[in-house]
């Protein structure tokens, strides 16, 4: 074995978000590679969008937090309005672990991950979290925040879709089926 360690911070992100998900994989079931791969090119998104001179969004903790609980509820609570099971299983991870003082930063993270409109100052948590969220989710394909095409398909070969988009369109068909004036649920203006 030699003295250094060839793992890249990729690597060693996905692992610390893999131990933050275990807990939960069942509830995820076959979307769990999906739902990972989508909260990894989301970090990692985050930092492409984040100003200059912010502290790389990847490694913080509220972050890290926001980005594994952002989504959850779908499965959780079986429901595609979401937020509010998301937020609760955020706050107890974030009781649990000592670290409750980020309790206000990543709900509203979390909360306002889907507004329509700026969050907040380029720089403030919640808009840099809601910036790449929306990168993912449109697949850079509309507002990109400084992210190019190719930046965001060389992430995208590094963490693959397997099925993420394909799983929300469907969550979406069946919810406006259920609830035609409520369709979407999580926008906010």
């Amino acid at each position: 074995m030699s003295g250094t360690d060839s793992t890249s911070p990729g690597d060693a992100l996905a692992a610390d978000i893999g131990a933050l998900l275990a807990p939960l994989t069942a509830a995820m079931g076959a979307d769990e590679t999906g739902y990972t791969h989508h909260v990894l090119r989301v970090l990692e998104l985050c930092d492409l969008v984040a100003p200059p001179g912010v502290p790389r969004p990847s490694d913080r903790t509220e972050f890290r937090v926001a980005a594994v609980f952002h989504d959850l509820g779908i499965w959780s609570a079986g429901t595609f309005d979401y937020l509010p099971p998301s937020i609760a299983l955020a706050e107890a991870h974030l009781r649990e672990t000592d670290a409750a003082e980020l309790i206000p930063t990543v709900t509203a993270m979390i909360e306002h991950h889907h507004k329509l409109r700026h969050a907040g100052a380029a720089d403030d948590p919640v808009e840099i979290f809601r910036r790449a969220d929306a990168v993912d989710v449109e697949l850079a394909l509309l507002g990109r925040f400084g992210v190019r095409r190719r930046g965001y398909r060389a992430l995208a070969r590094r963490y693959p879709d397997a099925g993420f988009h394909r799983r929300l369109v469907t969550l979406a068909g069946q919810r406006l089926r259920t609830h035609p004036t409520s369709p979407l649920p999580m926008l906010e203006w």
